[in-house]
This record gives structure tokens, C-alpha cells and sequence, in this order.
């Protein structure tokens, strides 16, 4: 699928049949994850940026061959992402690409990335900024405690910022913190 022919797709409303079969083609190396990525970064465009963040999403998550030889480009673009919904986006790869449970070749991939203290930082930074969506703030509890282990302060600051959430939070906020309160204890 060319770059003209995926933006045209990404134009109309997807539902998620739409968005699985473009992430399908993704890998079937029929559509260049290149290109989901760059134009998940579409500032004058934040829908369809969206909607590429969300294909990405799932190839990432579904054909993660195709996804990681992106992951470091992913990875060295993350702190200029600045909309919020592919945050979500963006952040559920990453939590299921740090989690302990991901399959080997994930976590090779997350092994080869030399700056994790980078990318702990990004995730940092978007849990605390004020406008940060809750979906989002969610899946930065769960990256940074998946991060815990390698950076021992993350705990502290982790339980820190888990607690202030938990003050006003809202029932995803309040099931999620709980979730990571009792496991960061274990770590």
C-alpha cells in the first residue's frame, strides 16, 4: 500500500475491523509501518495521526516482526508525541513490549535499546503533565512498574504517584492503581 493510498484510508472513520485488516497488511509487509509511525506524528492531522497510532497498535501488538525493526526509531521519537490519543496508543506498546510476560523477542528488542533511563523519563513526564487523559496516565503506572526492577527509584516515585492519582481518581484510575500498589510492593 503506498503512503497516498494509507492516508486515504486513515481519512475516513475506521472501525476496528478496519484498523485490524490495515494492521494485518502491516504484517504481510503490504503496508509500510514506516509509514503508520511518521504519520502517527501528523501535527495538522491529529485524527488520522490517531488512526495510524491505533493500526501501529496493533501490528505492534499482533505482528511484532513487522513492528520491531521500528522499535528503536519508535522509541527515538517518542518525546516529541504530543497527542494524547496516540499516547495511548503509544503507551500500550510499550507496556506490553516491557512487560515481563512479552514474548523473547520482544524483550531482545527493549534489551537492545541503550537508553532506557530515556524512555522511563517520557513515561515520567506524561504521567505527570496536568492534561494527561487517564488512559493514559493507566499505562504509564504499568510501563514504569515494569521498569521498576531494572531502576530501583522508580518504586518510590512510582508509589508516590500512584497514591496522588488514587486521591480523585476515576474508576479506571482507581481500579489500575490499586492493581500497581499491590504489585509494586513486591518488587
Amino acid at each position: 500500500m503506498t503512503r497516498e493510498a494509507l492516508l486515504e484510508a486513515l481519512s475516513s472513520t475506521l472501525s476496528k475491523t478496519n484498523v485490524l485488516q490495515l494492521a494485518a497488511l502491516a504484517g504481510e509487509a503490504k503496508l509500510p509501518v514506516s509509514d503508520l509511525l511518521d504519520i502517527s506524528f501528523l501535527k495538522e492531522a491529529p485524527t488520522i495521526a490517531f488512526r495510524a497510532a491505533w493500526v501501529l497498535e496493533h501490528a505492534a501488538l499482533s505482528y511484532p516482526h513487522c513492528f520491531l525493526p521500528y522499535f528503536p526509531g519508535f522509541i527515538g521519537r517518542l518525546a516529541e508525541q504530543q497527542n494524547p490519543s496516540c499516547q495511548r496508543c503509544f503507551t500500550k506498546i510499550l507496556m506490553h513490549l516491557t512487560s515481563p510476560k512479552a514474548p523473547a523477542v520482544c524483550r531482545e528488542a527493549l534489551a537492545s535499546i541503550a537508553d532506557h533511563e530515556g524512555i522511563v523519563e517520557v513515561i515520567f513526564d506524561w504521567l505527570i503533565h496536568p492534561e494527561t487523559p487517564v488512559a493514559v496516565r493507566v499505562n504509564c503506572l504499568d510501563i514504569l512498574l515494569n521498569f521498576s526492577p531494572t531502576f530501583p527509584w522508580i518504586k518510590e516515585e512510582l508509589q508516590a504517584q500512584t497514591e496522588f492519582y488514587l486521591q480523585d481518581g476515576s474508576p479506571a484510575m482507581l481500579a489500575r492503581g490499586k492493581k500497581i500498589l499491590r504489585q509494586v510492593s513486591k518488587v
